[in-house]
C-alpha cells in the first residue's frame, strides 16, 4: 500500500495533449485537459472511460471528485477500479462514505483500490482483507463506518492529529556550544533541517565535541546524529547528558564505524544538556561532520517512521480540512521544512495540502517559501492548486531567479537534486516548470507582467528533438504556447525565430527593448512547434524543409504536422520523393549511426512523420 501511495509525489502530471491549436492558445492547458477527460467519462467505451479516469487521477483534478464518485457504480470492473484509485488523489471527505461502500464491490481488486484510497484520504489504516468472505469483510467495513461517524465536518479528526504528535514531540535545542568550528555555524545542528548546511571540524586534535542546550529539562529517550556521509562518520564516540552542564553522565561510549544516521536509544531520563564527542573518525582530518542532532522524548523506530506517520496525517488534513488544519500543518513545516531524503514525501504532502485548504496563513507560507531554492518548486505547485491570482507577482519574481538565463545557461539558484552534469537544453528545470505551470492556472490576461519574462520563457523551452516520436505537443510546448499567447508576444517570438533561421519576417520588428535569446539554428528551430500556430506561416515552414541543418528540417516538419494544414501534403510528398534513401549515403560502422552514413536526423524522417500526421 505504501509503495502505491508514494508514486505521484512530485507534482501534477500534465499529459501530452493534442486538441486544436486555437484551444491550446486560448485555454489554460491544465483546465483544458481536465475538461477533455471529463467529457470522455460519457463514452460508450469502457476502455475510454477507464483511461480518462486514470488521467484525472494523474492530473489530481479535485473538481472531478463527484464525477469519479459516480463512476464507482459503473458496470465495468475496470472503470470502477480506476475510479477508486483516482479518488486517492482527487477525493476529499465527500468521497469517504462512497469508498467505504465500495469495500463491498464484487471485484476484489476494486475493493483493494478503495481501501488504498480510504487510507490515503483519511490517514487511517484499518485492517481490511479484500479476499475474505462477505461476513468478515462486513465486520471490517464496520470499523471504517464507526470511525467516520465520529468525524466532525468542522474539525480534523483527533486520530489524524495524533499522527503528527511524534513529529511535534521531537526536541530540538536552541543553543549549541562546540569545541571548534571549521564549517558551520553550529546552529545548523538544531535547525530542523538535515542539509544542506552542516557543522564540521578540521585539522584539530581529538577529541572534538558539541553540546546542545535544550533550554529546559526534558524527558529524552533517544538521540539521533545525522552525519554527512560514510566518508566522514565517527569510529569512536561518546554521548553524555547533564542537567547543569557541569556533571555529565555517559550514556554510550563505543568504538565502531558508525552508520551515517547514528541512533542511540536509552532509558528515558531528564536531560537539559547533551554532549556528543568524537574520539576518532574514518577521516581523521575531519573529526566531526554533522548535519543535525535530534533529541526525542521516546524511542521510535526511526526518523523515516515518524515522517511516514506525519506524511499520512498531513495528506489527510488536506483531504478532510476543518478548523485548525492549516495551523497543524504549519506547526510541522514552518519556518523552514527539512530537506533530507526521509522527510521529502512528508513535506511535499504538507505543501500540497496547504494548496487544497486555501487558508490565508497557508498562502503566506507558500509565498515565503518561493524564496527557498529547494522548496520553491513545490510551493509553486501548491499555489497553482490554491488558485489565487495574488500569487502571480511573487511567481514572476521567482521565475526570474530560478529560470535558465537568456543565453540558455543554468541559473545560480538551482536545487542540488536538479543540477545536471551535462547541458540541460533538452529538458525544463523543475522549478521554472512548476512556476510556469502555476502561472498558466492563475494568469488570465496580458496585464499580469508576463511580457517582461517572455524572453526567459522561450529560453527555458526544452529542445529535445527525439520526442518528435510522440506526434503530439509535450508539456513544455503547452505551457510555453499558452504563456506566450497571454503575454501578447507569441508572434513576436515566432518572427524572431524565423528571422534567425533565414526566413523573411511576416510582421516588422517591434520597438520593444526585450532582449530575445539568440541560439544556434537547431535550438531556435525547437521554438517553432510551440509558438508557430498559424496557417499563414506555411510558406516559411515549407522553405525550412530544405534548410541545411537536419534539426531545423525536423522541427519545421513537426510544426507543419501540428498546424494541420492539408496544403502542406503535396509539397512534403514531393520532397520525400526526391530525397535519397538512407542506403544511398553509404555504410557506416560508427556506433549509433545505425548502419548508414547519412547524418542525424535523417533527411526523410521528419517528412514521413509529418505526412503520417497530416
Amino acid at each position: 500500500m505504501r509503495a502505491f501511495i508514494l508514486t505521484c509525489l512530485h507534482g501534477v502530471f500534465l499529459c501530452g495533449f493534442s486538441p486544436d491549436l486555437a484551444a491550446q492558445r486560448s485555454r489554460d492547458p491544465y483546465a483544458l485537459q481536465v475538461e477533455e477527460q471529463l467529457k470522455k467519462l460519457g463514452s460508450d467505451s469502457r476502455e475510454v472511460r477507464a483511461g480518462a479516469i486514470e488521467a484525472l487521477g494523474f492530473l489530481r483534478a479535485y473538481r472531478a471528485e463527484q464525477a469519479l464518485v459516480e463512476m464507482l457504480r459503473d458496470p465495468s470492473t475496470d472503470v470502477r477500479r480506476q475510479a477508486a484509485l483516482a479518488l486517492a488523489w482527487c477525493g476529499s471527505g465527500e468521497a469517504i462514505s462512497p469508498l467505504i461502500e465500495t469495500l463491498n464491490d464484487t471485484d476484489p481488486v476494486t475493493r483493494q483500490a478503495a481501501q488504498v484510497s480510504l487510507s490515503n484520504l483519511s490517514g487511517m489504516e484499518f485492517l481490511f482483507d479484500t479476499t475474505a468472505g462477505p461476513a468478515k469483510r462486513t465486520a471490517q467495513m464496520k470499523a471504517w463506518r464507526d470511525w467516520w461517524q465520529t468525524v466532525s465536518p468542522d474539525r480534523p479528526p483527533p486520530q489524524v492529529l495524533e499522527l503528527l504528535r511524534e513529529w511535534h514531540q521531537q526536541s530540538h535545542g536552541t543553543v549549541v556550544h562546540t569545541s571548534s568550528t571549521y564549517r558551520g555555524p553550529p546552529s545548523v545542528l538544531t535547525d530542523d533541517r538535515i542539509g544542506p548546511g552542516f557543522w564540521q571540524t578540521k585539522n584539530v586534535p581529538f577529541p572534538q565535541s558539541c553540546t546542545i542546550d535544550l533550554g529546559q529539562a526534558e524527558e529524552i529517550a533517544q538521540v539521533v546524529i545525522h552525519q554527512h556521509g560514510p566518508g566522514f562518520v565517527m569510529t569512536d564516540y561518546e554521548l553524555a547528558t547533564s542537567l547543569d552542564n557541569k556533571s555529565f553522565e555517559v550514556v554510550e561510549r563505543k568504538k565502531r564505524t558508525t552508520p551515517v544516521t547514528l541512533q542511540i536509544n536509552f532509558s528515558p531520563r531528564q536531560i537539559r544538556y547533551l554532549r556528543v564527542t568524537s574520539y576518532d573518525s574514518v577521516n581523521p582530518v575531519y573529526p566531526t561532520t554533522f548535519f543535525e542532532i535530534e533529541a526525542r522524548q521516546r524511542q521510535a523506530k526511526g526518523a523515516a517512521d515518524i515522517a511516514w506517520r506525519c506524511e499520512r496525517g498531513l495528506r489527510a488534513l488536506g483531504s478532510l480540512g476543518g478548523e485548525g488544519a492549516t495551523n497543524a500543518i504549519l506547526r510541522c513545516l514552518a519556518p523552514s521544512p527539512p530537506t533530507d531524503e526521509d522527510h521529502l514525501p512528508m513535506v511535499r504532502a504538507g505543501l500540497r495540502s496547504l494548496g487544497r485548504l486555501r487558508n490565508e496563513a497557508g498562502f503566506a507560507f507558500l509565498i515565503a517559501l518561493l524564496e527557498d531554492t529547494y522548496w520553491a518548486r513545490y510551493a509553486a505547485d501548491a499555489l497553482g492548486d490554491y488558485g489565487d491570482a495574488r500569487a502571480v507577482p511573487s511567481l514572476l519574481t521567482a521565475y526570474r531567479k530560478y529560470a535558465k538565463q537568456r543565453n540558455g545557461k543554468n541559473p545560480t539558484a538551482l536545487p542540488p537534486d536538479d543540477r545536471m552534469g551535462f547541458p540541460s537544453e533538452d529538458r525544463m528545470l523543475e522549478t521554472p516548470y512548476c512556476i510556469a505551470f502555476a502561472l498558466c492556472r492563475l494568469v488570465s490576461d496580458a496585464e499580469s507582467g508576463l511580457a517582461e519574462i517572455a524572453p526567459l520563457i522561450m529560453a527555458n523551452l526544452p529542445g529535445d528533438h527525439d520526442t518528435f516520436l510522440l506526434y503530439q505537443p509535450e508539456v513544455g510546448h503547452l505551457l510555453t504556447r499558452y504563456l506566450m499567447e497571454l503575454s501578447g508576444l507569441r508572434q513576436v517570438a515566432c518572427e524572431h525565430a524565423f528571422e534567425l533561421l533565414g526566413q523573411p519576417r511576416r510582421f516588422p520588428a517591434t520597438d520593444s527593448a526585450l532582449p530575445w535569446p539568440q541560439f544556434a539554428p537547431d535550438r531556435m528551430a525547437s521554438w517553432l512547434p510551440a509558438i508557430c500556430t498559424e496557417e499563414a506561416d506555411l510558406p516559411r515552414l515549407l522553405a525550412l524543409l530544405k534548410h541545411e541543418d537536419g534539426w531545423v528540417r525536423l522541427n519545421a516538419a513537426k510544426t507543419l504536422a501540428w498546424i494541420g494544414d492539408k496544403r502542406a501534403v503535396e509539397p512534403i510528398a514531393r520532397l520525400l520523393s526526391q530525397a535519397k534513401a538512407e542506403a544511398d549515403y553509404g555504410y557506416s560502422g560508427t556506433f549509433k549511426d545505425e548502419e548508414y552514413a547519412d547524418p542525424a536526423p535523417r533527411w526523410r524522417e521528419g517528412l514521413i512523420r509529418a505526412l503520417g500526421k497530416l
